[in-house]
């Protein structure tokens, strides 16, 4: 344990430090880079690791074309992940994602979502048509990103997006220090930053640009 401490306190003392906020012009160190400080993380940390950054990559594409499909990939994913932060990162960001999907969807006079993926699918379904599906006291923010949704204003309900996560993960990590779970709480925030600024890229223009097509039209895909 004691070397296991010290090979994390040379691994986060090596990460620089990010901005305050994750809309930066540039991330503080390169996806290269960064793989090669976390080759200090032990072996099984490593696979963990290795984990995350596929359901984030997977969460960011969902190639299955099939809601249920979505679900059953979800779970299996899930299954690999033993570490207790990992996993609290990856529900916190499918439960705002599932939260959209149902607000999304509500705009859209559909019913509730059939399956669903996170903590809350149950409380949204039994709940469906109160504003907040009975989660405002856990998630305040569901009334200003519905009438966001009810704006067409899908910029600001991304950036929105972005932003309580951001906050959710800084606030735990001011918690940690020279730990697994600080190295798991930095790239959760260094992720976040990635995807804003892919999202803002030529090609992230034209990504969003055909994500607003597909919220806002007739026939979109509820976890495009």
């Amino acid at each position: 344990m004691k070397g296991r401490s010290h090979s994390y306190y040379m691994l986060v003392s090596s990460l620089p430090p990010l901005p305050a906020r994750f809309d930066s012009e540039r991330l503080p160190i390169s996806l290269e880079r960064l793989q090669g400080r976390l080759a200090m993380l032990e072996p099984e940390d490593a696979e963990e690791t290795d984990r995350l950054f596929e359901i984030l990559s997977w969460s960011r594409q969902f190639e299955e074309g099939h809601d249920t499909a979505v679900v059953t990939r979800y779970g299996d994913l899930m299954q690999g992940i033993r570490h207790p932060m990992i996993r609290e990162v990856l529900l916190t960001l499918m439960d705002d994602r599932m939260i959209l999907t149902a607000l999304r969807l509500r705009r859209r006079g559909a019913g509730p979502p059939t399956v669903g993926i996170g903590r809350w699918a149950d409380q949204i379904r039994r709940n469906f048509s109160r504003p907040d599906f009975g989660l405002g006291h856990v998630f305040p923010w569901i009334t200003s990103f519905d009438k966001m949704l009810e704006e067409r204003d899908l910029e600001s309900l991304h950036r929105g997006l972005m932003g309580v996560l951001w906050n959710d993960f800084k606030r735990r990590a001011d918690n940690y220090y020279f730990s697994f779970e600080a190295v798991i709480l930095y790239l959760a925030r260094w992720d976040l930053i990635r995807q804003w600024q892919e999202l803002h890229s030529d090609r992230g223009r034209a990504i969003f640009d055909n994500l607003v097509t597909e919220v806002l039209g007739e026939h979109a895909n509820i976890y495009s």
